[in-house]
């Protein structure tokens, strides 16, 4: 009988709560408080969102992280507006759906996908137009997000530095898709005022709240586990990408949705190049080897490093450099809580490294905020709260011997302190050489 109901419902088309498998950490009510959030910014205003657009490759569809965040809507080329005058959200999104498009995230107009994604509204996007005429009167002011999209590894530093890169090419001179949707918006309707959400935005995503953490804090673990399998099949004479294989199937066994960044696995000499990722190079005793890698769980990403010897033991002059950066992570670790600032971590590194010797050998520098994008938005000026998620990066690289050391680790602040949420992966030299000589998974 149970199974007769279940065809039953699905003929009837009473089971589209399936878009709700999406939303594993969160519930279409959390994103409708989101979005009421920006109603109470923009007072009488109205913000005007655009979804990520279909990707060009044959790559998995991401919604851009500003759209989900408010949304939970992982169609493509969809449309968001809130309107805070009277207090109403609206989607529209294209009649047609491409098939490569995962089926739960697909959405018919009509009141039953509102009531499903908690919007007053769910339409066609053939009713743009028709739409804006309505909301864009004359003396409104509409807000949009003037910022960079952040789609799958992909984060607004980045992307502005791209933005910047084409605008003085004398040989290009493209404009980005956010800034050429503000100038028709200002051509079609001169009688509104456009003015920057991105302000709003920023300030919410860099507070999370306790089911964002829950989400950070599983991303983390994933992480972590997958660099114990890395570690342990660490050996020289392997390659880069072999490592790289070892997190990549655990990442992807444990459910990931994209890499957060792409891979970093540098040995020997590579690791001075930050962002390498040629991954090519056969490992070589006496080198160590740095793994810069995380994954992307549900629109959340950590940012994990850690360098080992690719031998499976540290040389003394190895372990004294190690040292410095250790030493480093656990004083701003112990520091870390509400009321701190960055500037305070970096006054800790100082103090470290001055007293290892090695100041001379430190980039000065502390970390960034972990989110929706590896590096995150939000300001550094000001105390740190609960519910900021910053990522420590203790740094030394010694250019004449051609050898770097990092450790990179995704943390919460608490009420009282923090949480390291990438601290399943060992830390102390004795531990990590313990792991490498376990069984790896490919052994």
């Amino acid at each position: 009988m149970k199974r007769i109901a279940f065809f039953c419902l699905l003929l009837a088309g009473v089971l589209p709560l399936r878009a709700q498998d999406m939303w594993k950490y969160f519930t279409p009510e959390d994103f409708a408080r989101r979005r009421a959030a920006v109603m109470d910014s923009v007072g009488d205003g109205v913000a005007i969102f655009l979804g990520a657009e279909l990707p060009e490759a044959y790559v998995k569809f991401r919604q851009d992280n500003n759209f989900f965040y408010l949304s939970g809507v992982e169609a493509p080329d969809a449309v968001l507006i809130i309107d805070g005058k009277d207090s109403t959200s609206r989607l529209l999104v294209p009649d047609r759906t491409p098939g490569d498009i995962k089926q739960e995230a697909r959405i018919e107009p009509g009141t039953e996908a509102a009531a499903l994604y908690k919007m007053d509204m769910v339409s066609s996007k053939k009713s743009m137009t028709a739409t804006f005429d309505t909301v864009l009167t004359a003396g409104r002011t509409v807000y949009l997000y003037l910022g960079p999209e952040e789609t799958a590894e992909m984060s607004p530093d980045r992307s502005k530095m791209l933005w910047s890169k084409r605008k003085f090419d004398p040989w290009d001179g493209r404009i980005p898709r956010e800034t050429n949707f503000s100038n028709l918006i200002r051509e079609k309707y001169p009688e509104v005022s456009v003015k920057d959400i991105s302000p709003v935005l920023h300030a919410m995503r860099k507070i999370k709240d306790e089911k964002e953490i829950t989400v950070l804090r599983e991303c983390g673990k994933i992480g972590a586990l997958g660099f114990n399998e890395a570690m342990k099949i660490t050996r020289p004479g392997l390659y880069e990408y072999q490592m790289v294989a070892a997190c990549d199937f655990y990442y992807q066994y444990r459910g990931q949705q994209n890499p957060a960044y792409f891979a970093i696995a540098a040995s020997g000499e590579r690791g001075l190049d930050w962002h390498y990722n040629a991954n090519n190079h056969k490992m070589q005793a006496g080198d160590v080897v740095l793994l810069d890698y995380a994954p992307d769980l549900n629109y959340y990403c950590t940012d994990i490093t850690r360098t080992w010897p690719v031998s499976g033991k540290f040389t003394d002059d190895q372990l004294r450099m190690y040292a410095c950066v250790a030493e480093f992570r656990e004083k701003a670790i112990g520091a870390l809580k509400p009321g701190v600032t960055y500037e305070d971590l970096i006054a800790i590194g100082q103090e470290v490294y001055a007293k290892h010797g090695y100041d001379t050998l430190w980039p000065n520098y502390a970390g960034h905020f972990v989110g929706m994008a590896v590096h995150d938005v939000g300001s550094r000026k000001g105390p740190f709260v609960p519910g900021v998620v910053f990522n420590l990066e203790p740094i030394i690289e010694d250019k004449t011997k051609k050898i770097h050391f990092r450790i990179e680790d995704t943390i919460v602040i608490t009420d009282d302190g923090c949480e390291v949420l990438t601290g399943l992966t060992p830390v102390d030299p004795e531990e990590i050489e313990d792991m490498i000589a376990e069984k790896g998974i490919f052994e």
